[in-house]
């Protein structure tokens, strides 16, 4: 999914979803790391240390698994996030690890969080092999204009006793959906600011002015950040 369509959210959903008896949650947030590196990590995350070389790293991550599913009888979900930024080395090594038996087990799960052009990657032919063992693609959409409203109702409604349409207009949350795209992350940006300006002006109700101001004030920071952080040319 894009950024701020709440793919992280949804998987901490999920895992939080699931009986902490059965399943061995081991989150790898560090996707841009040598392929030493990723041994590294995920030994330490599934047995708690980290051997000297890579051979012994391979093996304990694997034992560590097959101790988990078989000794313990839970299942290890292991989670990538950023994947997409994966070195292309660590796709192979992933292979590797996922291998069981011959191919013949598939002791752990493993969930990558990706944003879209992981795909467009892993649909290459080096790639082959490592696409048709993925057994299941999830895209994260955008909200749609009536899910954005429903969206902006849930956050009102656990924010307070107030409900979304009691603060905000129908025009208000339409221009909300126009400008963010219906990407999670933008909706919550601009309602924060609508809220702030809307309690410095001790306003009862939000308009659509209300949401092209604060929409313009959020691009603009967004823009000065991007020319602050671009390099200049040499005079």
């Amino acid at each position: 999914g894009r950024p701020g369509v709440g793919k992280t959210t949804v998987v901490r959903h999920f895992i939080q979803s699931l009986n902490s008896n059965s399943y061995k949650v081991a989150y790898a947030p560090l996707s841009t790391v040598s392929a030493r590196g990723f041994y590294e990590q995920l030994a330490h995350l599934l047995a708690g240390y980290t051997p000297h070389t890579k051979t012994q790293l391979f093996r304990v991550i694997q034992e560590s698994i097959m101790e988990f599913a078989k000794t313990k009888n839970t299942i290890p979900v292991i989670i990538f996030d950023d994947a997409h930024l994966l070195d292309t080395q660590n796709f192979f090594e992933l292979q590797l690890l996922s291998n069981f038996n011959f191919d013949s087990l598939s002791p752990a799960l493993f969930i990558l969080i990706a944003q879209p052009h992981l795909m467009d990657r892993l649909r290459k032919p080096v790639f082959e092999a490592f696409y048709q063992r993925i057994r299941l693609h999830i895209p994260l959409r955008p909200f749609s204009q009536k899910q954005t409203a429903s969206f902006i109702s849930h956050i009102m409604e656990k924010a307070s006793s107030s409900s979304s349409s009691d603060l905000f207009s129908p025009k208000a949350i339409e221009l909300i959906f126009e400008t963010s795209e219906g990407i999670c992350r933008k909706i919550t940006r601009i309602l924060e600011q609508a809220l702030i300006f809307g309690a410095a002006n001790k306003l009862e109700h939000i308009d659509e002015n209300v949401i092209y101001q604060v929409s313009t004030e959020l691009n603009m920071d967004e823009k000065s950040m991007l020319h602050f952080h671009t390099p200049q040319k040499p005079q």
